[in-house]
């Protein structure tokens, strides 16, 4: 008889920090955990954000039993509207985490078209031949949930983001006593966070930040902005505490932050006094000593509320000297120069500035060394999987796992789109599927393979120039005309003149031939380029248009 399997296959989540996805399939059932997005790098020019590929998922709708999302920051539900434009299944989520991705799926889809299943830790749901637990764990948004999945095969438990936060600000600790009791009855695959997998000892709890903050609001004479993420609502809660005692405003600044404040708020999640806060338009009433902006941008993000404030393009505030200026966040890999840009410009304008740098203005919201190893030891799993992380945070807590004796071949570090098959015996890979990155600009999505990252590249380094011209049957009638633009030698005429008489010699010549408009066009568009690099040795975008009147 052969043996029953589990096939995992994550889609996103691995070897980056972001765009988490993962399908668990058994036979003719599929669970998704997970739908995240994925901040863009410089080289990726003007996209708003990149999503998994949903392709495999899209192959076998019709065996999509749920999606499951273990908390409600964006690299986990951030892709979530743009799957349920290719699949309609139900999601089960926190109540937090339903709330904020309802207010995501308002802007794309219908709701009534969607089903939601609230779920709140130690609850456990069917979902097809998988039986599924939630376990409370700490992270840095409230209402995270860990996971054990019970299969036909055993238990696999997937620690969705967390830490061990003995006091945390909401006052609910990781359940370390359930975590422990599944172990003993045996973990067949551990599934576990590796973002912080190279950081020695225990994260710190959440609660350091209090006297922190404190120091910075009894000491500063002016305004403070307060840069955060806006689904972080324990930070949040701290920086409202923390207004209220020093009796202060507060301003919210950025469409995101005020819609999850107020489903914070609506859900039961954030308390603060009323009157606290104040409309944007009211602030220039209040006293600099008496009010606090509450602000995103924390990741130097172009059209953010904080980068707006370093560039001087508020249209509410400018930062003056006696500003404090606080950001409570670590800064994403690839994020560091537009963090430092930031930084540096609100100094220059006079701003006392805490960031990154300073201690205890941001804990990590992940588990260090001592709490993965402490899972490692609790759960006692027979095979183990580290996810969320980028490649060396993979590799360092897979050491972990063969520190505390795992042996070698029941450690796996796998790949996006990775065909990994478990059985009770037995962990490997058996296959590939092909996983792009999508990207989103504005209501559009697209990948590699389309051109237009290359194309947004190119102009951003070479420039482009647009070559028209007007023929009929066997003449020009028209041009040929010819604009450039951000190419060096613009304004060069020795240039201009020599690139429109090669385009007029050869439209001449080809229509004496009798070539057809097509034949013409795809000639000069790998001719003129090859000609433009022989006299400036440059590569810009070169687009020909050739009309037929």
């Amino acid at each position: 008889m052969k043996d029953e399997k589990v096939k995992i296959i994550p889609i996103g989540g691995l070897n980056a920090i972001g765009k988490n996805m993962m399908v668990l399939e058994y036979e003719n059932d599929i669970i998704i955990v997970d739908c995240g997005m994925m901040f863009p790098t410089e080289e990726m020019h003007g996209v708003d954000l990149i999503i998994p590929d949903f392709s495999y998922v899209e192959k076998h709708t019709n065996k999509v039993r749920g999606i499951i999302i273990t908390h409600g920051h964006e690299d986990h539900i951030g892709g979530v509207p743009y799957l349920l434009q290719k699949i309609n299944a139900p999601i089960y989520a926190s109540r937090l985490t339903i709330g904020l991705i309802r207010s995501r799926l308002e802007e794309k889809l219908p709701l009534e078209k969607k089903t939601f299943i609230e779920v709140a830790p130690k609850d456990v749901v069917h979902i097809g031949e998988f039986i599924v637990e939630f376990i409370r764990v700490n992270h840095s948004i409230i209402d995270g949930v860990g996971l054990a999945i019970t299969t036909p095969i055993g238990t696999i438990l997937h620690t969705g983001d967390f830490k061990i936060d003995l006091s945390p600000v909401d006052r609910e600790i990781t359940d370390l006593a359930r975590i422990a009791e599944l172990g003993e009855r045996g973990i067949l695959l551990l599934l576990s966070d590796s973002t912080n997998a190279e950081q020695k000892g225990f994260t710190k709890s959440e609660s350091v930040l209090i006297p922190k903050l404190s120091e910075i609001f009894s000491s500063s004479k002016g305004r403070i902005f307060v840069a955060t993420f806006a689904s972080n609502i324990s930070r949040i809660q701290q920086v409202f505490d923390i207004a209220q005692r020093y009796n202060r405003h507060v301003v919210i600044s950025g469409n995101a932050m005020h819609n999850n404040i107020e489903i914070a708020r609506d859900l039961g999640y954030l308390k603060y006094k009323d009157g606290i806060i104040l409309d944007i338009k009211e602030a220039e009433r209040v006293k600099g000593k008496k009010l606090v902006v509450l602000c995103t941008g924390t990741q130097g993000e172009p059209m953010s509320a904080l980068t707006r404030l370093a560039e001087g393009t508020h249209k509410n505030f400018a930062i003056d000297k006696g500003d404090t200026v606080i950001i409570t966040a670590s800064v994403i890999p690839g994020n560091d120069r537009l963090v430092n840009n930031v930084v540096n410009s609100l100094l220059r304008m006079g701003a006392e500035v805490y960031w990154e740098r300073d201690e205890d203005i941001h804990v990590s919201g992940h588990a260090s060394q001592e709490e993965l190893k402490l899972i490692l030891s609790l759960t006692k799993p027979k095979f183990f999987i580290p996810i969320h992380g980028e490649y060396r945070h993979l590799k360092a807590h897979a050491m972990l796992a063969r520190s505390l004796g795992m042996k070698e071949s029941n450690v796996l570090i796998a790949q996006n789109g990775d065909i990994i098959s478990i059985t009770k015996k037995a962990i490997g890979i058996e296959g590939k599927i092909p996983v792009r990155d999508i990207f989103v600009d504005g209501d559009f999505t697209f990948d590699i393979e389309s051109g237009v990252i290359k194309e947004r590249a190119i102009l951003s380094k070479e420039g482009m120039i647009i070559i028209t011209c007007a023929i009929s049957r066997n003449h020009i009638i028209s041009g040929p005309h010819i604009f450039m633009r951000g190419v060096a030698f613009q304004k060069d005429n020795k240039f201009r003149d020599s690139i429109l008489a090669f385009v007029e010699d050869h439209i001449e010549k080809m229509l004496s031939d009798e070539a057809r408009v097509k034949e013409i066009q795809d000639f000069l568009k790998k001719s003129v380029p090859h000609t433009v690099h022989r006299i400036t040795k440059t590569n810009p975008l070169v687009e020909i248009h050739i009309i037929e009147v």
